[in-house]
């Protein structure tokens, strides 16, 4: 019987699902952040040696069980391109543009149905996140925008964006949606 209990708690911690009466800090709760490592017994060290071995398919791509996460791996987006072409005097205003813009281009009446948030603010450079929730798509749930800023002129521009896919159903060997 401990066997299944390893291999449960192996499997909820590469799911990143903390073990029923774990005490989760506000991290583990945080969009995109990575779980807190468990404390590991030696059967579990065994356990995740055996998994970190299989952790990667033909061509080093990431298996799904090794970076299931239910997010896909975070993606360069061609640059430079509509919307993200867009200057502002600081990143939150910036932010918000870019906002405005894809919901424009979604033909979405309502820009604020697309959740913005700043993840890092400095004097030189500045990270905001773009969603673009509840798709109506079997397998993405969400897509997620990286935006990267830094000051440019007498305003901030975007300089970079990544994108991420969050999955219905968890992240499949090849690193898509399944």
């Amino acid at each position: 019987m401990r066997g299944w209990t390893v291999a449960a708690a192996v499997l909820l911690a590469a799911c990143g699902v903390e073990a029923p009466g774990a005490d989760a800090g506000a991290d583990s709760l945080a969009v995109g952040a990575e779980p807190a490592a468990p404390a590991q017994t030696p059967a579990d060290s065994a356990v995740a040696a055996e998994a970190a071995k299989e952790g990667t398919s033909s061509g080093g791509v990431p298996s799904a069980a090794a970076q299931d996460t239910g997010y896909t791996a975070w993606r360069a987006v061609t640059m430079p391109s509509e919307p993200w072409t867009q200057q502002a005097a600081d990143p939150p205003a910036l932010l918000a543009r870019v906002r405005d813009v894809v919901a424009a281009q979604l033909e979405e009446p309502e820009a604020g149905v697309l959740p913005t948030r700043m993840q890092m603010l400095s004097a030189d450079s500045a990270v905001g996140i773009l969603v673009h929730p509840d798709l109506a798509d079997d397998s993405v749930r969400d897509v997620e925008f990286r935006l990267h800023m830094r000051p440019q002129g007498a305003g901030w521009a975007v300089v970079a964006v990544d994108r991420r896919e969050r999955c219905r159903r968890g992240v499949a060997d090849g690193g898509l949606c399944a």
